[in-house]
Protein backbone atom coordinates (compact mmCIF):
# COMPACT_ATOMS: atom_id res chain seq x y z
CA UNK A 1 0.00 0.00 0.00
CA UNK A 2 1.52 3.40 -0.97
CA UNK A 3 2.09 5.29 1.82
CA UNK A 4 0.16 8.80 2.82
CA UNK A 5 1.75 11.97 2.46
CA UNK A 6 0.05 14.38 5.00
CA UNK A 7 0.42 18.02 2.70
CA UNK A 8 1.86 20.86 5.23
CA UNK A 9 -1.01 23.21 5.99
CA UNK A 10 0.32 27.10 4.70
CA UNK A 11 1.63 29.41 6.76
CA UNK A 12 -0.63 31.84 8.70
CA UNK A 13 -0.05 35.68 8.25
CA UNK A 14 -0.49 37.04 11.03
CA UNK A 15 0.40 40.71 9.89
CA UNK A 16 -3.42 41.94 9.00
CA UNK A 17 -4.43 41.20 12.84
CA UNK A 18 -1.83 42.68 13.85
CA UNK A 19 -2.44 45.54 12.10
CA UNK A 20 -5.91 45.91 13.03
CA UNK A 21 -5.09 45.07 16.81
CA UNK A 22 -2.27 48.37 16.45
CA UNK A 23 -4.49 50.77 14.20
CA UNK A 24 -7.46 49.59 17.00
CA UNK A 25 -5.57 50.62 19.70
CA UNK A 26 -3.93 53.78 18.39
CA UNK A 27 -8.08 54.54 18.20
CA UNK A 28 -8.15 53.71 21.79
CA UNK A 29 -5.79 55.98 23.27
CA UNK A 30 -7.10 59.11 20.95
CA UNK A 31 -9.87 60.59 23.38
CA UNK A 32 -8.70 59.56 26.37
CA UNK A 33 -7.20 61.55 28.92
CA UNK A 34 -3.75 60.43 30.30
CA UNK A 35 -0.27 61.46 32.42
CA UNK A 36 2.73 60.81 31.17
CA UNK A 37 2.79 57.77 33.25
CA UNK A 38 0.00 56.13 31.74
CA UNK A 39 1.06 57.19 28.22
CA UNK A 40 4.36 55.20 29.11
CA UNK A 41 2.82 52.34 30.10
CA UNK A 42 0.23 52.35 27.27
CA UNK A 43 3.42 52.47 24.63
CA UNK A 44 4.99 49.46 26.18
CA UNK A 45 1.49 47.70 25.52
CA UNK A 46 1.44 48.78 22.12
CA UNK A 47 4.53 48.19 20.96
CA UNK A 48 4.17 44.26 22.29
CA UNK A 49 1.79 43.95 19.95
CA UNK A 50 4.36 43.13 17.05
CA UNK A 51 7.04 44.51 15.00
CA UNK A 52 3.94 46.64 12.39
CA UNK A 53 3.46 49.20 15.70
CA UNK A 54 6.31 51.60 13.33
CA UNK A 55 4.77 51.22 9.87
CA UNK A 56 1.28 51.43 11.04
CA UNK A 57 2.27 54.67 12.81
CA UNK A 58 4.32 56.04 9.55
CA UNK A 59 1.08 54.73 7.44
CA UNK A 60 -1.48 56.94 9.45
CA UNK A 61 1.06 60.07 9.02
CA UNK A 62 0.85 59.70 5.37
CA UNK A 63 -2.88 59.34 5.75
CA UNK A 64 -2.74 62.92 6.88
CA UNK A 65 -4.99 61.74 9.87
CA UNK A 66 -4.54 64.62 12.37
CA UNK A 67 -6.48 63.53 15.11
CA UNK A 68 -4.46 60.57 15.62
CA UNK A 69 -1.53 62.26 14.84
CA UNK A 70 0.11 63.11 17.96
CA UNK A 71 -0.30 59.36 19.74
CA UNK A 72 1.13 58.61 16.61
CA UNK A 73 3.98 61.05 16.74
CA UNK A 74 4.64 60.26 21.00
CA UNK A 75 4.75 56.19 19.82
CA UNK A 76 7.01 57.07 17.18
CA UNK A 77 9.64 58.96 19.80
CA UNK A 78 8.72 56.21 22.50
CA UNK A 79 10.18 53.54 20.20
CA UNK A 80 13.98 55.44 19.98
CA UNK A 81 14.61 53.95 16.83
CA UNK A 82 16.59 56.22 14.74
CA UNK A 83 15.18 53.88 11.39
CA UNK A 84 11.96 56.03 11.08
CA UNK A 85 14.18 58.96 10.74
CA UNK A 86 14.57 58.79 6.88
CA UNK A 87 10.59 57.93 5.79
CA UNK A 88 9.18 60.91 8.74
CA UNK A 89 11.59 63.08 6.78
CA UNK A 90 10.00 61.28 2.83
CA UNK A 91 6.35 62.37 4.86
CA UNK A 92 7.46 66.00 5.38
CA UNK A 93 7.83 66.87 1.99
CA UNK A 94 4.93 65.41 1.01
CA UNK A 95 2.31 67.80 -0.65
CA UNK A 96 -0.62 66.01 0.79
CA UNK A 97 0.51 66.53 4.73
CA UNK A 98 -1.15 69.34 6.61
CA UNK A 99 1.10 72.19 7.96
CA UNK A 100 0.23 70.83 11.63
CA UNK A 101 1.02 67.19 11.22
CA UNK A 102 4.20 68.59 9.88
CA UNK A 103 5.11 70.40 12.92
CA UNK A 104 4.43 67.44 15.52
CA UNK A 105 6.61 65.22 12.88
CA UNK A 106 9.88 68.27 13.27
CA UNK A 107 9.51 67.91 17.03
CA UNK A 108 9.65 63.76 16.41
CA UNK A 109 13.01 64.65 13.90
CA UNK A 110 14.54 67.21 16.68
CA UNK A 111 14.06 63.96 19.17
CA UNK A 112 16.38 62.15 17.06
CA UNK A 113 18.92 65.00 16.90
CA UNK A 114 17.71 66.59 13.71
CA UNK A 115 18.33 70.40 13.47
CA UNK A 116 15.23 71.58 12.48
CA UNK A 117 16.97 75.05 11.51
CA UNK A 118 18.74 73.48 9.03
CA UNK A 119 15.67 72.29 6.97
CA UNK A 120 13.89 74.32 4.15
CA UNK A 121 10.92 75.17 6.28
CA UNK A 122 9.41 77.65 3.75
CA UNK A 123 9.38 75.34 1.32
CA UNK A 124 8.49 72.05 3.10
CA UNK A 125 5.64 74.18 5.00
CA UNK A 126 2.59 75.08 2.80
CA UNK A 127 2.41 78.12 5.70
CA UNK A 128 5.18 78.38 7.60
CA UNK A 129 4.48 81.26 9.59
CA UNK A 130 0.54 80.38 10.15
CA UNK A 131 1.71 77.08 11.31
CA UNK A 132 4.62 78.29 13.75
CA UNK A 133 1.64 81.12 15.41
CA UNK A 134 -1.16 78.27 15.74
CA UNK A 135 1.76 76.35 17.48
CA UNK A 136 2.36 78.76 19.75
CA UNK A 137 -1.15 79.62 20.65
CA UNK A 138 -1.64 76.05 21.39
CA UNK A 139 1.25 76.05 23.57
CA UNK A 140 0.43 78.97 25.64
CA UNK A 141 -3.26 77.85 26.10
CA UNK A 142 -2.36 74.72 27.28
CA UNK A 143 0.69 76.33 30.33
CA UNK A 144 -1.88 78.61 31.19
CA UNK A 145 -4.27 74.95 31.94
CA UNK A 146 -1.56 73.72 33.62
CA UNK A 147 2.03 75.63 33.65
CA UNK A 148 3.67 72.24 34.97
CA UNK A 149 3.76 71.67 30.84
CA UNK A 150 6.17 73.99 31.06
CA UNK A 151 9.40 71.18 31.78
CA UNK A 152 8.62 69.49 28.54
CA UNK A 153 8.89 72.83 26.18
CA UNK A 154 12.37 73.50 28.47
CA UNK A 155 13.32 70.17 27.26
CA UNK A 156 12.64 70.49 23.76
CA UNK A 157 14.17 74.26 23.74
CA UNK A 158 17.55 72.77 25.25
CA UNK A 159 18.00 70.44 22.01
CA UNK A 160 17.87 73.08 19.81
CA UNK A 161 21.04 74.85 17.73
CA UNK A 162 21.54 78.26 19.64
CA UNK A 163 20.59 79.95 16.38
CA UNK A 164 17.24 78.15 16.77
CA UNK A 165 16.56 78.89 20.63
CA UNK A 166 17.26 82.75 19.87
CA UNK A 167 14.49 82.70 17.21
CA UNK A 168 11.71 80.23 19.21
CA UNK A 169 12.37 83.29 21.67
CA UNK A 170 11.84 86.23 19.67
CA UNK A 171 8.90 84.44 18.32
CA UNK A 172 7.20 83.60 21.99
CA UNK A 173 7.70 87.85 22.70
CA UNK A 174 6.53 88.78 19.46
CA UNK A 175 3.23 87.20 20.39
CA UNK A 176 3.08 89.78 23.57
CA UNK A 177 0.99 87.36 25.48
CA UNK A 178 1.10 87.69 29.10
CA UNK A 179 0.35 83.89 29.04
CA UNK A 180 4.02 83.60 27.85
CA UNK A 181 5.54 85.39 31.05
CA UNK A 182 6.05 82.32 33.55
CA UNK A 183 8.22 80.33 30.76
CA UNK A 184 9.79 83.51 29.84
CA UNK A 185 10.91 83.66 33.63
CA UNK A 186 12.24 80.44 33.24
CA UNK A 187 14.56 80.78 30.37
CA UNK A 188 15.67 84.28 31.50
CA UNK A 189 17.36 82.33 34.42
CA UNK A 190 19.41 79.72 32.47
CA UNK A 191 23.04 79.95 32.74
CA UNK A 192 23.34 80.18 29.18
CA UNK A 193 23.72 84.03 28.55
CA UNK A 194 22.38 84.42 24.95
CA UNK A 195 19.14 82.60 25.59
CA UNK A 196 18.95 84.74 28.71
CA UNK A 197 19.63 88.07 27.18
CA UNK A 198 17.02 87.15 24.61
CA UNK A 199 14.39 86.25 27.02
CA UNK A 200 14.42 89.29 28.98
CA UNK A 201 14.03 91.26 25.68
CA UNK A 202 11.25 89.18 24.86
CA UNK A 203 9.59 89.77 28.00
CA UNK A 204 10.25 93.77 27.42
CA UNK A 205 7.75 93.56 24.07
CA UNK A 206 4.87 92.54 26.73
CA UNK A 207 2.96 95.32 27.66
CA UNK A 208 1.94 94.44 31.40
CA UNK A 209 2.39 95.39 34.42
CA UNK A 210 3.19 91.46 35.25
CA UNK A 211 6.13 91.75 32.67
CA UNK A 212 7.63 94.83 34.48
CA UNK A 213 7.06 92.54 37.67
CA UNK A 214 9.21 90.15 36.24
CA UNK A 215 12.04 92.12 34.85
CA UNK A 216 12.08 94.78 38.35
CA UNK A 217 12.89 90.79 40.17
CA UNK A 218 15.47 89.83 37.50
CA UNK A 219 16.90 93.76 37.84
CA UNK A 220 17.34 93.41 41.82
CA UNK A 221 17.77 89.79 42.33
CA UNK A 222 19.85 88.62 39.82
CA UNK A 223 23.29 87.12 41.02
CA UNK A 224 24.47 88.10 37.29
CA UNK A 225 25.55 92.27 36.45
CA UNK A 226 24.68 91.66 32.61
CA UNK A 227 21.49 90.22 33.58
CA UNK A 228 20.84 93.02 35.79
CA UNK A 229 21.54 96.06 33.56
CA UNK A 230 19.15 94.14 30.67
CA UNK A 231 16.07 93.53 32.50
CA UNK A 232 16.74 97.01 34.27
CA UNK A 233 17.21 98.43 30.71
CA UNK A 234 13.67 97.04 29.67
CA UNK A 235 11.85 96.99 32.79
CA UNK A 236 12.10 101.49 32.11
CA UNK A 237 10.90 100.61 28.54
CA UNK A 238 7.81 99.50 29.74
CA UNK A 239 7.60 102.43 31.89
CA UNK A 240 8.22 105.15 29.60
CA UNK A 241 5.08 103.36 27.81
CA UNK A 242 2.93 103.83 30.49
CA UNK A 243 3.14 100.17 32.31
CA UNK A 244 2.45 100.42 35.80
CA UNK A 245 3.72 97.59 37.86
CA UNK A 246 1.27 94.67 38.59
CA UNK A 247 2.27 91.86 41.53
CA UNK A 248 3.25 88.39 39.84
CA UNK A 249 3.11 85.31 41.85
CA UNK A 250 1.69 82.64 40.14
CA UNK A 251 3.51 79.94 42.50
CA UNK A 252 3.04 81.71 45.82
CA UNK A 253 0.75 79.29 47.12
CA UNK A 254 2.97 76.20 46.00
CA UNK A 255 3.28 74.34 49.52
CA UNK A 256 6.81 72.26 50.04
CA UNK A 257 7.36 68.73 48.28
CA UNK A 258 5.43 66.13 50.11
CA UNK A 259 7.88 63.21 49.09
CA UNK A 260 11.74 63.45 48.77
CA UNK A 261 14.14 60.41 48.05
CA UNK A 262 17.48 60.06 47.45
CA UNK A 263 19.46 57.29 46.34
CA UNK A 264 22.87 55.79 47.49
CA UNK A 265 26.24 56.55 45.66
CA UNK A 266 27.22 54.33 42.59
CA UNK A 267 30.39 53.58 41.13
CA UNK A 268 30.98 56.80 38.79
CA UNK A 269 30.13 59.14 41.75
CA UNK A 270 26.31 59.42 40.39
CA UNK A 271 22.89 59.71 42.05
CA UNK A 272 19.43 60.46 42.04
CA UNK A 273 16.96 62.85 44.41
CA UNK A 274 13.34 62.80 43.64
CA UNK A 275 10.65 65.84 44.76
CA UNK A 276 7.27 65.59 44.40
CA UNK A 277 4.63 68.54 44.88
CA UNK A 278 1.12 68.39 44.39
CA UNK A 279 -0.13 69.89 41.12
CA UNK A 280 -2.29 72.88 42.25
CA UNK A 281 -3.93 72.42 38.82
CA UNK A 282 -4.88 68.83 38.74
CA UNK A 283 -6.66 67.22 41.70
CA UNK A 284 -4.95 64.40 43.33
CA UNK A 285 -2.11 64.29 40.86
CA UNK A 286 1.53 65.09 41.23
CA UNK A 287 4.35 66.38 39.45
CA UNK A 288 7.61 65.51 40.29
CA UNK A 289 11.37 65.66 39.42
CA UNK A 290 14.47 63.19 38.93
CA UNK A 291 18.07 64.88 39.18
CA UNK A 292 20.23 62.96 38.42
CA UNK A 293 23.72 64.48 40.50
CA UNK A 294 27.30 63.56 40.86
CA UNK A 295 30.09 63.85 43.17
CA UNK A 296 32.10 65.97 41.27
CA UNK A 297 30.09 67.23 38.44
CA UNK A 298 27.32 68.60 39.56
CA UNK A 299 23.60 68.45 38.24
CA UNK A 300 24.21 66.15 34.90
CA UNK A 301 20.76 65.46 33.81
CA UNK A 302 17.12 66.57 34.85
CA UNK A 303 13.56 65.11 33.59
CA UNK A 304 10.04 65.23 34.95
CA UNK A 305 6.41 63.95 35.15
CA UNK A 306 3.61 65.66 35.37
CA UNK A 307 0.26 64.36 36.81
CA UNK A 308 0.85 61.65 37.88
CA UNK A 309 -1.02 60.01 40.70
CA UNK A 310 0.76 58.76 44.45
CA UNK A 311 0.68 54.87 43.16
CA UNK A 312 2.19 55.48 40.54
CA UNK A 313 5.06 58.05 41.84
CA UNK A 314 5.95 55.43 44.41
CA UNK A 315 5.97 52.48 41.76
CA UNK A 316 8.51 54.56 40.17
CA UNK A 317 10.86 54.82 43.13
CA UNK A 318 10.00 50.92 43.74
CA UNK A 319 11.21 50.00 40.49
CA UNK A 320 14.46 51.64 41.30
CA UNK A 321 15.33 50.28 44.17
CA UNK A 322 15.52 46.89 42.67
CA UNK A 323 18.44 48.09 41.80
CA UNK A 324 19.85 51.00 43.49
CA UNK A 325 19.56 51.57 47.51
CA UNK A 326 17.25 54.46 47.98
CA UNK A 327 16.12 56.05 51.35
CA UNK A 328 13.84 58.88 52.21
CA UNK A 329 14.98 62.53 53.45
CA UNK A 330 14.10 65.36 54.50
CA UNK A 331 13.86 68.34 52.70
CA UNK A 332 16.80 70.32 54.20
CA UNK A 333 18.88 67.38 53.23
CA UNK A 334 18.12 67.61 49.58
CA UNK A 335 18.62 71.07 49.28
CA UNK A 336 22.18 70.83 50.68
CA UNK A 337 22.96 68.15 48.11
CA UNK A 338 21.28 70.40 45.72
CA UNK A 339 23.29 73.47 46.65
CA UNK A 340 26.66 71.16 46.48
CA UNK A 341 25.87 69.90 42.91
CA UNK A 342 25.53 73.25 41.92
CA UNK A 343 28.27 74.63 43.40
CA UNK A 344 30.65 72.17 41.15
CA UNK A 345 28.41 73.06 37.81
CA UNK A 346 29.29 76.83 38.77
CA UNK A 347 33.17 76.24 39.57
CA UNK A 348 33.92 73.54 36.83
CA UNK A 349 31.49 75.03 34.12
CA UNK A 350 29.43 72.08 33.74
CA UNK A 351 26.36 72.52 31.53
CA UNK A 352 22.71 72.48 33.56
CA UNK A 353 19.88 71.31 31.97
CA UNK A 354 17.15 73.48 30.75
CA UNK A 355 14.57 72.10 32.70
CA UNK A 356 16.20 72.20 36.06
CA UNK A 357 15.65 75.43 35.94
CA UNK A 358 11.76 74.99 36.58
CA UNK A 359 11.99 73.10 39.09
CA UNK A 360 14.65 74.73 40.59
CA UNK A 361 11.91 78.32 40.41
CA UNK A 362 9.66 76.38 42.45
CA UNK A 363 12.45 75.30 45.10
CA UNK A 364 12.87 78.86 45.87
CA UNK A 365 9.55 79.69 46.51
CA UNK A 366 10.25 78.75 49.77
CA UNK A 367 13.40 77.42 50.49
CA UNK A 368 17.24 78.99 49.64
CA UNK A 369 19.61 77.20 48.15
CA UNK A 370 22.89 78.27 48.85
CA UNK A 371 26.04 76.83 46.14
CA UNK A 372 28.59 75.95 48.33
CA UNK A 373 30.24 72.50 48.92
CA UNK A 374 28.73 70.52 51.53
CA UNK A 375 31.06 68.65 54.00
CA UNK A 376 29.13 66.46 56.56
CA UNK A 377 29.42 66.73 60.18
CA UNK A 378 29.55 63.16 61.28
CA UNK A 379 28.53 64.60 65.26
CA UNK A 380 27.56 60.83 66.49
CA UNK A 381 31.30 59.17 65.60
CA UNK A 382 34.31 59.23 67.17
CA UNK A 383 36.45 59.88 64.06
CA UNK A 384 39.57 59.71 65.74
CA UNK A 385 38.66 56.17 67.43
CA UNK A 386 36.84 55.19 63.93
CA UNK A 387 40.65 56.08 62.34
CA UNK A 388 42.70 54.08 64.91
CA UNK A 389 40.33 51.28 65.05
CA UNK A 390 42.87 48.31 62.48
CA UNK A 391 40.06 45.58 62.84
CA UNK A 392 38.08 48.38 61.17
CA UNK A 393 40.28 49.30 58.93
CA UNK A 394 40.65 45.73 57.81
CA UNK A 395 36.95 44.89 57.24
CA UNK A 396 37.03 47.71 54.41
CA UNK A 397 37.82 45.24 52.14
CA UNK A 398 34.30 43.45 53.05
CA UNK A 399 32.28 46.40 52.43
CA UNK A 400 31.94 45.58 48.76
CA UNK A 401 29.52 42.31 50.43
CA UNK A 402 27.30 44.96 50.46
CA UNK A 403 24.48 46.21 47.92
CA UNK A 404 25.40 50.04 48.36
CA UNK A 405 29.21 49.12 46.70
CA UNK A 406 28.23 46.73 44.23
CA UNK A 407 28.96 48.37 41.17
CA UNK A 408 32.11 50.21 42.97
CA UNK A 409 34.36 49.30 40.36
CA UNK A 410 36.47 50.38 37.54
CA UNK A 411 35.51 50.92 34.23
CA UNK A 412 38.48 50.99 31.80
CA UNK A 413 39.85 49.66 28.86
CA UNK A 414 43.03 49.12 30.77
CA UNK A 415 41.27 47.07 33.12
CA UNK A 416 40.87 44.17 30.34
CA UNK A 417 44.67 44.25 29.65
CA UNK A 418 45.30 43.89 33.61
CA UNK A 419 42.08 41.13 33.75
CA UNK A 420 44.04 39.31 30.58
CA UNK A 421 47.52 39.34 32.31
CA UNK A 422 45.92 37.92 35.47
CA UNK A 423 43.70 35.40 34.00
CA UNK A 424 43.14 31.48 35.39
CA UNK A 425 43.93 28.98 33.19
CA UNK A 426 41.17 27.42 34.00
CA UNK A 427 39.17 30.07 32.56
CA UNK A 428 37.73 33.71 33.38
CA UNK A 429 38.94 33.66 37.11
CA UNK A 430 41.74 35.47 38.55
CA UNK A 431 44.39 33.13 38.85
CA UNK A 432 46.18 32.49 42.50
CA UNK A 433 49.34 34.90 42.85
CA UNK A 434 52.01 35.38 45.51
CA UNK A 435 51.56 37.98 47.79
CA UNK A 436 54.57 39.63 46.04
CA UNK A 437 53.05 39.37 42.90
CA UNK A 438 49.48 40.32 44.11
CA UNK A 439 51.11 43.43 45.64
CA UNK A 440 52.66 44.48 42.52
CA UNK A 441 49.39 44.30 40.58
CA UNK A 442 47.82 46.28 43.31
CA UNK A 443 50.75 48.79 42.84
CA UNK A 444 50.83 49.42 39.35
CA UNK A 445 46.65 48.89 38.98
CA UNK A 446 46.62 52.05 41.64
CA UNK A 447 49.19 54.01 40.20
CA UNK A 448 47.78 54.13 36.46
CA UNK A 449 44.28 54.02 37.24
CA UNK A 450 42.95 54.86 41.17
CA UNK A 451 45.50 57.52 42.41
CA UNK A 452 44.42 60.13 39.25
CA UNK A 453 40.95 59.83 40.57
CA UNK A 454 41.82 59.29 44.16
CA UNK A 455 39.87 62.73 45.83
CA UNK A 456 36.63 61.70 43.78
CA UNK A 457 36.88 58.40 45.73
CA UNK A 458 37.72 59.71 48.77
CA UNK A 459 34.71 62.22 48.01
CA UNK A 460 32.36 59.26 47.07
CA UNK A 461 32.97 57.42 50.76
CA UNK A 462 32.33 60.26 52.68
CA UNK A 463 29.22 60.98 51.36
CA UNK A 464 27.87 57.50 51.21
CA UNK A 465 28.73 57.43 54.89
CA UNK A 466 26.97 60.28 55.12
CA UNK A 467 23.66 58.82 53.09
CA UNK A 468 24.03 55.57 55.17
CA UNK A 469 23.99 57.14 58.41
CA UNK A 470 21.07 58.86 57.20
CA UNK A 471 19.52 55.74 56.08
CA UNK A 472 20.02 54.38 59.67
CA UNK A 473 22.68 51.71 58.73
CA UNK A 474 25.42 53.06 61.10
CA UNK A 475 27.42 49.87 61.52
CA UNK A 476 28.17 49.73 57.75
CA UNK A 477 28.59 54.06 57.71
CA UNK A 478 31.16 53.24 60.29
CA UNK A 479 33.29 51.63 58.02
CA UNK A 480 32.59 53.42 54.94
CA UNK A 481 34.28 56.51 57.57
CA UNK A 482 37.36 54.52 58.10
CA UNK A 483 37.84 53.59 54.54
CA UNK A 484 37.58 57.64 53.88
CA UNK A 485 39.44 58.67 56.93
CA UNK A 486 42.36 56.05 55.33
CA UNK A 487 42.47 57.53 51.97
CA UNK A 488 45.36 59.76 52.44
CA UNK A 489 47.44 56.41 53.31
CA UNK A 490 50.83 55.97 51.60
CA UNK A 491 51.18 53.56 49.59
CA UNK A 492 47.31 53.98 48.84
CA UNK A 493 47.08 50.60 47.48
CA UNK A 494 47.91 49.18 51.10
CA UNK A 495 44.29 50.37 51.63
CA UNK A 496 41.93 47.28 52.28
CA UNK A 497 39.07 48.64 49.92
CA UNK A 498 40.99 49.96 46.87
CA UNK A 499 42.26 46.46 46.94
CA UNK A 500 39.03 45.04 46.86
CA UNK A 501 38.27 47.40 44.41
CA UNK A 502 40.92 46.37 42.17
CA UNK A 503 39.65 42.78 42.80
CA UNK A 504 36.27 43.71 41.74
CA UNK A 505 37.18 45.72 38.62
CA UNK A 506 39.13 43.27 37.34
CA UNK A 507 36.33 40.30 37.70
CA UNK A 508 33.82 42.23 35.93
CA UNK A 509 35.76 42.46 33.17
CA UNK A 510 36.69 38.66 33.02
CA UNK A 511 33.20 38.59 33.37
CA UNK A 512 32.17 40.64 30.85
CA UNK A 513 34.95 39.20 28.29
CA UNK A 514 33.87 35.79 29.10
CA UNK A 515 30.44 36.84 27.53
CA UNK A 516 31.92 38.21 24.66
CA UNK A 517 32.45 41.66 25.76
CA UNK A 518 35.26 43.52 25.74
CA UNK A 519 36.02 47.44 26.35
CA UNK A 520 39.03 47.81 24.58
CA UNK A 521 37.45 46.58 20.84
CA UNK A 522 33.81 47.46 21.61
CA UNK A 523 33.24 50.65 23.67
CA UNK A 524 29.97 51.64 22.54
CA UNK A 525 28.41 48.61 23.89
CA UNK A 526 29.29 50.34 27.59
CA UNK A 527 27.85 53.73 27.31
Amino acid sequence: MQKRIQEKAPKVDYRLLYKKQILDYLESLKDTEQTIWQMDESMKRLFRIGEQVIPVCLAKLRENDEEIAPIVCYALEFANDYSVVEPLMDILIMPSVSDRIKARILAVLTHYGIDASELPLEIIMEDFDKMASDSMAEMLEDIESDPFLIPYILDDLDEFSLEMKLAYIKDLGAQKDERAIPLLEIIASVDDYPVAHEAIKALGQIKSGKALYVLYKLATKSAEEDIQRIAHRESQRLKFNGISMEFFEPWENLQNPTKVFISSIDGIGSRVLWLAWKNPFKSRKLSFMNLLISTDMGVRDCWGVSNITTREFNSSVKDFSRTTVVTKCDLDYAITLLGDALFFNKTKDYPIPYQFYFWKHLLEQNCRINCEPYYPKFTGYDLESIENDQECFKSTFDLFNHSFFNDWFIAHPRVYDYAEENKSRKGYLIKKMTYQKAEKLFARFTEELIEPNADKVKRMLELSADFLDKAGQTEIAKTTLCAFLHMDIKPLYHHPFIQRMIVESIKVALNNMKNGFDMRFNPSDFE
